[in-house]
């Protein structure tokens, strides 16, 4: 690669060079032109080049033939080294020539970002908060809450990118994302839209930032449940006890196994955009975390009873996404469930029990674009697996076992 760019770069100072010296060539040129044109005017006819008598055959015999010669030798030359030396180095300009599309699109697609995302989403896409009104069936208010938006720095390992140019165009019902395509009745055109996802390629986590954010999700879960069955530990005793925990609930052996598996599901790490609950269970996503947190907001607002959107602390009951309660008769094996999550749902194939896909379901498990190469090795893009296939095992434990 490195030989490529040094290429494209030689290929451009050649090209400079030359255009220089044409240019400055051109300059002398009319100057000359014009100085001889000046001493012409008002005897144009007598001196005009066309009714001059050209040089003789004696004169022309001389060096004079020799020089026009030479510049034609040196100008055939100039070309035979020029063009061989173009058509080598065309690959890495036309490489760089997509790579500089790229970078204008993103470089667009951040100050589009900025303008349009930023206000919920975070800058950089870590995520963020903003208000949202609530309303019953009937459009009446509610309540008004504070929206958890979340991080989009693993977005395109969830969703491929003709799914996240939909959730773009037509938002996402039931929530606070509108729509910003144009076919959705938004600002932006298609270009703008293409011009964001492009951004968002360029804010993915690579898989150990993946990692560590993921198990940042699961120690602060695990750190309330040590604390609250060790109150009088010392911080170094909690650290401790939640790193032993950790390794021996995520065994399936371990009686915590369904515990860990909730942590998982309800893993509050980058505003819970890498959670289940986020979309699985009602006002995960305004504050319903848990039950007490659920009764905090239910006495805050009691018109999420009485409007019925919101009946209590209801983990996996269904909100943006359906609801898991029977989810064993719609996956008849766990390990059908697992795939599911590994993969997510695709717009028009069958899952499960034959249920049509809609394209709205993530996947877990990392994803391979076929239609990217990395620019470095030319392989196919590779965005990090955010769940590993033991992590998904235990969430599907949890999840069907919410009966």
């Amino acid at each position: 690669m490195s030989e490529m760019i040094f290429a494209a770069s030689t290929q451009r100072t050649i090209g400079v060079v030359i255009a220089s010296v044409v240019a400055v060539g051109f300059l002398v040129y009319l100057l000359f032109n014009f100085r001889i044109g000046k001493r012409e005017i008002g005897s144009e006819i007598e001196v005009a080049a066309n009714r001059k008598p050209h040089s003789d055959d004696d004169e022309l015999e001389t060096k004079k033939l020799d020089s026009h010669l030479g510049w034609s030798l040196v100008t055939l030359a100039a070309i035979s080294i020029i063009l061989p030396l173009y058509w080598l180095m065309e690959p890495a300009r036309q490489e760089n020539a997509d790579y500089g599309w790229v970078k204008r699109f993103e470089k667009r697609g951040a100050a589009e970002y900025e303008e349009a995302c930023a206000g919920c989403h975070g800058p950089g896409g870590v995520g963020g908060v903003t208000s949202f009104t609530l309303t019953d069936s009937e459009g009446s208010f509610v309540a008004q809450v504070d929206w958890k938006a979340p991080a989009l720095t693993t977005v395109l390992s969830r969703f491929d990118e003709s799914e996240v140019t939909h959730i773009l165009n037509y938002g996402r019902g039931g929530s606070p994302m509108p729509a910003w395509g144009l076919p959705g009745g938004g600002p932006l055109t298609e270009q703008q839209i293409h011009q964001l996802v492009v951004y968002l390629r360029s804010i993915q986590l690579d898989q150990e930032e993946v990692i560590n954010e993921v198990n940042s999700g699961l120690t602060t879960g695990a750190r309330i449940l040590v604390k609250h069955a060790n109150p009088d530990f010392s911080d170094e005793q909690i650290d401790a006890a939640v790193e032993a925990w950790l390794i021996e609930a995520s065994n399936p052996d371990s009686e915590n196994y369904l515990a860990y598996g909730e942590l998982l599901f309800n893993n509050s790490a980058a505003q819970g955009a890498n959670s289940c609950a986020r979309c699985h269970t009602p006002g995960f996503s305004y504050g319903a975390v848990d039950a007490e947190s659920t009764e905090e907001l239910l006495t805050e607002w009691p018109k999420l009873v009485e409007s019925g959107v919101l009946n209590g602390w209801e983990p996996g009951k269904g909100a943006v996404g359906p609801s898991l309660y029977g989810v064993n008769s719609h996956f008849p094996t766990p390990g059908d469930q697992e795939s599911f999550i590994h993969s997510g749902s695709e717009l028009g194939v069958s899952y499960g029990n034959a249920r049509s896909g809609t394209g709205g379901m993530p996947g877990f498990g990392g994803r391979v674009d076929d239609d990217l190469t990395d620019r470095e090795t030319g392989a196919s893009v590779t965005y990090s697996q955010i769940y590993t296939p033991e992590q998904i095992a235990a969430i599907v434990a949890y999840e069907r076992s919410l009966g």
